[in-house]
């Protein structure tokens, strides 16, 4: 395992056990259930877009999210070899912010002590957020959805390819949307996975952390 290949790990289902746009749209419509009949249009202009609008109006709690110990784990050894971390998700920019400076402030694992830098947001549409320097956090980097762009998929592949090259990441994720991602990374880490996910990635060079119950 190279200490110069970065490790990147999306968050729902991997470093969660849980989906902030279920969670959120959950949250949203028990406040206000009207809003349903917006849904449609908010979706018609991309999921960013919808994303955008349900964090505007459901805020998490990352000290209360339900995080994966064993994805945890493995991303402190990781740091410890030497890698580079990086949050991926598809989740809404802002929320990805609450998860970052939760583990910048939070004990864990006795590597990551409290830390008061600043995320810098970098306005392109990939929304690449960064810390001037993240020597005692868990996460090095974060890259998240906006409104205008859902960072899922072949979308986060095509990005992760242009930031880094093909095969020269390491990707941590759970689900088959995640596959464009896996086979465009150096290992892929499958987190929390069914058998369809474990038989589609037979091709691939993996290593199975989680399976579903």
């Amino acid at each position: 395992m190279s200490s110069n290949i970065p490790l990147i790990v999306d968050l729902d289902h991997t470093l969660i056990d849980t989906d902030l746009l279920y969670e959120s749209s959950i949250a949203v419509l028990k406040k206000s259930p009207w809003l349903i009949f917006l849904y449609p249009f908010w979706f018609a202009k991309g999921k960013g877009y919808l994303k955008d609008q349900l964090v505007k109006r459901f805020s998490i709690n990352a000290q209360t999210l339900p995080y994966i110990q064993n994805t945890i784990d493995y991303i402190v050894e990781r740091k410890k070899q030497g890698s580079t971390i990086i949050l991926a998700t598809a989740s809404h920019k802002d929320y990805a912010f609450e998860v970052v400076k939760y583990f910048q402030t939070h004990k864990n694992s006795e590597t990551v002590v409290n830390n008061k830098q600043n995320l810098d947001l970098f306005a392109n549409k990939t929304e690449v957020l960064k810390t001037k320097s993240a020597n005692h956090s868990l996460f090095d980097d974060v890259m998240a959805s906006n409104a205008d762009f859902n960072l899922s998929s072949h979308n986060k592949a095509k990005k992760l390819i242009e930031r880094f090259g093909k095969k020269q990441f390491d990707y941590m994720g759970d689900h088959m949307r995640d596959l464009p991602v896996w086979e465009a990374s150096n290992l892929a880490i499958l987190v929390n996975v069914s058998d369809r996910v474990i038989k589609n990635t037979q091709h691939l060079n993996t290593l199975i952390l989680s399976r579903k119950n």
